[in-house]
């Protein structure tokens, strides 16, 4: 197993390093030029406010992607322990993402194959960067002491009786 984390490890950090080389110049190019702009739009020999905001709202994204990465490569990872209460896949950006809803509260993304070895209602340990919310290592458990069912998401099988008092009559 531990074999199979460090090399989970290497790639999770290959992608974050990634993410922040690409995002992060973007980003600083994207403030200097609205900050640029601003200043010469309040100075008075600006042409408008509309450059200069959608560089600045272009700016705070890509910094959000480009330093979220750079804070978990400085900070490592976290550990997180509970129910799966969602299991899905979607398509972001050109490419299939894979999540787990844990708890309701976390959203972690993670590869396929992790993904794969999990289902809906398994208590897993899941090692992951916070700031990007990457899973590197996703663990199925045995549930501890007092830790009861798995959460209901709501999908009851059988359907309620109807109410008779709101029955149409014909």
């Amino acid at each position: 197993m531990t074999v199979e984390r460090t090399d989970r490890l290497r790639q999770t950090r290959r992608e974050l390093l990634r993410t922040a080389i690409i995002w992060t110049p973007l980003f600083l190019a994207a403030l200097a030029g609205g900050l640029y702009l601003l200043i010469i739009e309040v100075t008075g020999d600006g042409n408008g406010w509309i450059l200069p905001a959608l560089l600045l709202i272009f700016g705070a994204l890509f910094g959000y992607q480009g330093l979220g990465a750079i804070n978990d490569l400085r900070r490592g990872t976290r550990m997180l322990s509970g129910f799966i209460t969602r299991h899905w896949r979607r398509f972001d950006l050109g490419s299939r993402s894979n999540y787990l809803r844990i708890d309701h509260d976390k959203i972690i993304r993670l590869d396929r194959v992790q993904h794969l070895t999990v289902s809906q209602g398994d208590y897993v340990e899941v090692e992951y960067y916070p700031s990007s919310m990457i899973a590197v290592v996703v663990r199925k458990q045995e549930p501890p002491e007092g830790a009861g069912e798995p959460p209901d998401d709501g999908g009851d099988s059988s359907s309620p009786e109807p109410d008779p008092l709101l029955i149409e009559r014909g």
